[in-house]
């Protein structure tokens, strides 16, 4: 690993004056980028510690809804009142994400802000068109673990788990610069290769995540979460789909989302419109499992992953509907 130094600023101005003057990346706890520099994919000389700056930390309620700082560990999101009995899809989403050692340390914001786990990408032998360089490795390569969905130009896939969830619930994200601070719903968020290949989410240089708010207007009690891994100890998810109904205890309001098969999650309007036009019945299920392929351009080790999402979203609906699986 080659040897950097860290500057700990103590307000977002500094930090993002800073960033842009010198290029450095943000260190949130560090648990995705100090790996990337040992892996020597970013080398840095400069990076920007965040964790001097007040107001990053903490879960707060106004009458818009919850507020969760950026710098907030995954572990407190996932035990705090607000949000086991609030958004208890966020809640039970995080707890299924990595190690405890790993909860304890990593925050929401950097969470978010990860970058995808491709391992050509993550290579100092391969240039991609993520990173600086043309074309797609994982597109005629080792494909296995990547989107099924957006996957033309570039087939890397979203490491978030809590990402899904937050677009579910309309989440909202704010964002401050240099003396300015802006509000970006999770949805317009997450930014796909067709957007701009070198970018994962919407932060310009100097930017970084101070909160995020989960609006009051979208709890609901009739949620379901399911992911797929590879293998049940700390992994990353093949798949997953969050279901949300009746948000807000309006009728008819859903909301389906993917994660773990497109470079940004994943909104399906269409199967929400399928949840909406009638009741939970097996066939309402079928019509369900034969549309989420619909889109999809497997590649040639990842095909698995469409009818995976067809037995995940079966079982979230499920899940939604009260039922137990078994």
């Amino acid at each position: 690993m080659k040897p950097f130094q860290v500057a700990m600023p103590k307000t977002v101005s500094q930090a993002s004056r800073l960033q842009q003057e010198e290029s450095a990346p943000f260190l949130a706890a560090g648990t995705d980028l100090l790996a990337r520099i040992k892996e020597y994919v970013t080398v840095p000389d400069l990076v920007i510690d965040l964790k001097r700056i007040d107001g990053f930390h903490g879960i707060t309620s106004d009458e818009r809804g919850v507020w969760i700082g950026a710098l907030t560990s995954m572990r407190e999101v996932a035990e705090h009142a607000a949000i086991r009995d609030g958004y208890p899809a966020l809640s039970e989403t995080i707890e299924n994400a990595a190690t405890p050692q790993i909860r304890n340390m990593a925050t929401i914001g950097g969470n978010l802000c990860q970058q995808p786990r491709c391992w050509y990408l993550r290579h100092e032998g391969y240039s991609c068109v993520k990173n600086g360089g043309t074309g797609c490795w994982a597109r005629e390569g080792e494909n296995e673990f990547h989107a099924v969905f957006g996957n033309k130009v570039c087939a890397v896939t979203h490491p978030s788990n809590a990402a899904p969830v937050l677009v579910a619930y309309d989440a909202v994200i704010e964002v401050q610069g240099d003396g300015k601070t802006r509000e970006v719903a999770a949805e317009q968020f997450f930014v796909t290769p067709e957007q701009d290949p070198r970018k994962e989410v919407n932060l310009a240089a100097g930017e970084m995540v101070t909160r995020i708010l989960l609006p009051g207007e979208n709890q609901t009690t009739r949620w379901g979460y399911s992911e797929a891994r590879e293998k049940q100890s700390f992994d990353w998810a093949l798949a997953s789909v969050t279901v949300l109904l009746d948000r807000g205890g309006r009728a008819g309001e859903h909301r389906v989302v993917f994660g773990a098969v497109s470079p940004a999650p994943l909104r399906r309007k269409d199967l929400e419109k399928i949840l909406a036009d009638g009741a939970n019945d097996p066939d309402r299920i079928s019509q369900l499992q034969q549309k989420v392929g619909e889109g999809a351009t497997p590649l040639s080790q990842n095909g698995y992953k469409v009818p995976m999402l067809q037995g995940l979203i079966a079982k979230a609906v499920r899940m939604a509907h009260g039922q137990k699986e078994g």
